[in-house]
């Protein structure tokens, strides 16, 4: 038997012979947002240096495919819960990890004490449309909505209006601050059965504004029927009424295109490990900085305070308030710099193509079902160009109501290889009794063949179950 080689005790060179120095011309690219040639299809040129415009067609998107390492035995549509690393961004974060076991201050000494927080955001910033100081990576979309609702200033008889329709991961700081300072949380009903256009939710919304709003607080995509609510207009009407807009972005990064200074909002929380397709426990959050009638903010998640923040009065606009909320202590950097290589893909690629193909393919998935089920069944998720998402659900069954059978539903096409999984929800905001169905993800690693394969198991299962 071999004797193990003795781990080598030079600065530059670790166990198993990892050259620090030689590592980071690649880490310190991706530190810097410019880690360039992660995308697949590698003989395709970057238009501007930067995205791919050109020769998207079925090959590109198989080329793509290929970068994901899944279970080929298992068609997997539950991106709305967890997405998959490419391989390549899979093989640099272990890269990554394990420069930080060999030499555990390399990140410091060599992306200096904010270990190139900087750089990261300014790439953030120019692929999601905003400055520097506006934009952070954080841990998850909770995490950043409990840094925004925490973080913002309220008082006994505020009101927050949200939708009838939001996950506990909002509802769970704004419970807090309606428990400790009296704050009014009211949902308001907005269309699922009828939507039709964006002039729907803004209505829905506007007709329950009162003297006592301060904010209203809504899901980008709604995660129970993958409904895409208006955000520009919904932001817009907000800031004209004078009230805070926060967002719940937990199914928009990786799947649609970005830009905040655009959409007008005043605060977004997004993952990374979704549609993103980054490691586990990553995410982007977005504070507007910039601008008239920002809303005052403690950034109480924050290890900087003190310095950052404390001396300019807490004055907005004054500090960078993405900074002092993004650096807090130890910081997972083999999983940030993961995330900045998942989000460079995702550029060369190209956003707005990467939006019309998973869309699309949501919209054929839509099709298919009301083609193969005819009138049987309910689809609860518009297939409407500016309401379209990734998520589709739909329930095949007489009682809408009957959990059981949609879980058992979930369970034999798990058993046929389709991984989906079942949400419930009131259709109605004064419904006695919640709605069950399956939700569906339509995302990068799929392409017809595998929502035509879907959408047959789907029905054979039905069949049998019906019968």
């Amino acid at each position: 038997m071999n004797e193990p080689r003795a781990a080598s005790t030079s600065p530059t060179n670790g166990g198993g012979g990892l050259s620090r120095r030689k590592f980071f011309k690649l880490a310190g690219m991706a530190a810097a947002g410019g880690a360039a040639g992660l995308l697949v299809p590698r003989n395709l040129p970057a238009a501007g240096g930067r995205r791919l415009s050109a020769a998207i067609d079925d090959s590109f998107w198989k080329r793509v495919q290929k970068e994901f390492i899944i279970d080929p035995e298992v068609v997997y549509m539950n991106i709305g819960t967890t997405g998959a690393m490419p391989q390549q961004v899979l093989e640099r974060y272990h890269e990554y990890n394990t420069l930080a076991a060999t030499h555990p201050r390399t990140f410091e000494s060599e992306l200096g004490a904010t270990f190139g927080l900087e750089a990261q955001r300014a790439t953030l910033a120019d692929q999601f449309g905003c400055n520097m100081d506006e934009i952070c990576l954080s841990r998850n979309t909770t995490d950043g909505l409990d840094a925004i609702v925490y973080g913002l200033e309220f008082a006994r008889g505020d009101e927050i209006l949200i939708t009838h329709h939001e996950h506990i991961g909002a509802l769970s700081p704004l419970n807090v601050i309606q428990d400790r300072y009296g704050v009014q949380i009211t949902p308001v009903e907005i269309p699922v059965l009828n939507a039709k256009n964006g002039r729907q939710f803004i209505k829905a919304f506007k007709k329950n504004i009162s003297k006592r709003t301060k904010a209203i607080l809504f899901s980008h995509i709604t995660y129970k029927t993958g409904t895409r609510l208006p955000a520009k207009a919904l932001c817009e009407m907000a800031r004209e009424n004078g009230l805070i807009s926060i967002v719940d972005g937990a199914h928009c990064p990786g799947m649609i295109a970005l830009d905040f200074h655009d959409m007008g909002c005043d605060f977004y929380a997004g993952p990374g490990h979704k549609w993103q397709c980054g490691p586990g426990c990553t995410g982007i959050l977005y504070l507007r900085n910039h601008g008239g009638n920002l809303p005052r903010f403690w950034t109480q998640n924050s290890s900087t305070y003190t310095f950052a923040v404390q001396t300019c009065g807490n004055e907005r606009g004054a500090f960078d308030i993405a900074y002092s909320l993004q650096y807090r202590g130890q910081l997972n950097i083999p999983a940030q710099l993961a995330m900045m290589d998942a989000c460079n893909m995702w550029e060369e690629i190209g956003r707005e193509n990467i939006e019309a193909y998973v869309c699309g393919l949501s919209s054929y998935l839509k099709r298919s079902l009301k083609k193969r089920f005819g009138g049987q069944g309910i689809l609860f998720s518009p297939d409407v160009p500016e309401l379209n998402s990734g998520l589709t659900s739909f329930n095949p069954f007489d009682d809408i109501t009957d959990g059981g059978k949609i879980k058992e539903m979930v369970h034999h096409l798990d058993e046929a290889g389709y991984q989906v999984r079942y949400t419930n929800f009131l259709v109605g905001l004064n419904d006695p009794t919640d709605t069950y169905a399956l939700r569906i993800s339509t995302h990068l690693f799929h392409d017809k063949t595998h929502v035509d394969g879907l959408v047959t198991a789907l029905y054979d299962t039905y069949t049998r179950m019906a019968g």
